[in-house]
């Protein structure tokens, strides 16, 4: 499976590689290993598994769908990846169902992101890549 990085997402780790090296190369070895495992899809689209995904070495997902942006027909993910540097951090998606492909949307620190206000700037900015796909 391919993932789909947008640019906004792209940006996210960029900047994180000036902050935070280690948690930035945590969260590409978790997109690595999640374009690895082939049953990547079902296990970043089932709520409240905490999945391992890939091949060699796995690492460990927290799944949640999230759940304000649901409740606006919007379906959207995030997960977390445990036992890293950047368990702190959260990475946003959407499972685009005609391409299957998982699409990464943002990577966001659990502090800096409010799921319940969708009028926040990164909400915004994750909607709209989203709604531009």
């Amino acid at each position: 499976m391919r993932i789909d990085l947008r640019k906004n997402a792209e940006d996210d780790i960029r900047k994180l590689r000036t902050t935070n090296i280690p948690a930035a190369a945590a969260v590409m070895v978790a997109l690595e290993q999640i374009e690895a495992d082939p049953k990547a899809i079902d296990k970043l689209t089932t709520h409240g598994d905490d999945p391992e995904v890939g091949k060699d070495d796995p690492v460990r997902l927290g799944i949640k769908r999230w759940e304000t942006a649901k409740r606006r027909s919007v379906l959207l993910w995030r997960f977390r990846i445990f036992d890293t540097p950047a368990t702190v951090y959260r990475v946003v998606y959407g499972y685009h169902w005609q391409t299957k492909q998982i699409c990464i949307l943002a990577v966001v620190h659990k502090e800096e992101f409010d799921y319940d206000n969708l009028d926040s700037d990164i909400a915004k900015r994750i909607l709209d890549d989203w709604r531009a796909i």
